[in-house]
């Protein structure tokens, strides 16, 4: 079974080929400048005299935005050095920092612990976050972003990945929903508001570009045919019957933005929830 410290090569690689050629164009809206989750994340929080640590920051856009969007202190962390190197030569303002270092390793406390995209990769997700609540002033907030799999794409996903052992993801160690973070709320004694966002990727048009270039991957990576021409009939169902039917509930966005707190920060953001 793989972990966390196993995928420390993988992101290496990455950082040093370029998220943008490694990633499709999918993470990003149309004509946005940023990768959805960053742009949910900005407008979520009111990020002025905030202290912030930015927990898997890899190459640093979400610490440089909290920093440019009025925050005190920024300090990013990763343990993939070829991430922080990047980090530290695109952004530099007076309240960011960025360290090459694992959480367990930090000294500090904060307004605001963030992990975007992360915690699906670690160990011991709920582990993670009461290692992050340790990092909280007073009155702070955890704030977590994760991929959610309550929709079709999930569903789809998730019914190859237990009946026939996909690999559906490069490095995801967990599959998570609202239900996981609810339960961890309770756990952690903390408030939780949550919204999900991405509706087109969970089953929209991003879902057929996703899955043209995704699922010939997986049949292959199983060492199956690849099967073009049943793939090629099962994107005309997808398109003719998932898209045509509604999946705009609460839970159906292919991303879920999860906000911890006593009081959780409800900011300049729409739609939270509380659970």
């Amino acid at each position: 079974m793989r972990k966390n410290k196993d995928l420390a090569a993988f992101y290496n690689s990455v950082y040093r080929r370029g998220e943008k050629k490694h990633y499709t164009k999918l993470l990003f809206g149309e004509k946005a400048r940023l990768p959805i989750d960053e742009a949910e994340v900005r407008k979520a929080v009111k990020w002025q005299g905030k202290s912030v640590l930015d927990v898997g920051c890899g190459t640093g856009l979400m610490a440089a935005l909290a920093a440019r969007s009025g925050a005190k202190k920024v300090v990013g962390i990763d343990f993939s050095r070829d991430g922080i190197r990047q980090a530290r030569r695109t952004y530099a303002a007076p309240n960011l920092e960025y360290r090459t270092e694992d959480v367990k390793n930090h000294r500090g406390r904060y307004d605001i612990v963030m992990s975007l995209g992360t915690l699906e990769h670690m160990d011991k997700p709920l582990a993670a976050l009461k290692l992050f609540k340790k990092h909280l002033n007073p009155g702070g907030s955890i704030i977590i972003t994760s991929p959610n799999w309550t929709n079709p794409r999930g569903y789809i996903l998730q019914t190859l990945r237990f009946l026939f052992d996909a690999p559906i993801t490069l490095a995801d160690l967990h599959y998570l929903t609202p239900i996981e973070f609810a339960g961890w709320a309770k756990a952690l004694n903390l408030k939780l508001v949550w919204k999900t966002f991405d509706f087109e990727w969970a089953q929209g048009t991003k879902l057929i570009k996703d899955f043209s270039h995704r699922l010939p991957n997986v049949l292959s990576d199983m060492g199956l045919r690849r099967k073009e021409k049943a793939i090629k009939n099962f994107m005309l169902w997808i398109k003719s019957h998932v898209l045509t039917l509604r999946h705009d509930s609460k839970w159906s966005g292919a991303t879920g933005l999860y906000i911890f707190g006593m009081n959780p920060v409800r900011g300049r953001g729409h739609g939270l929830r509380r659970s």
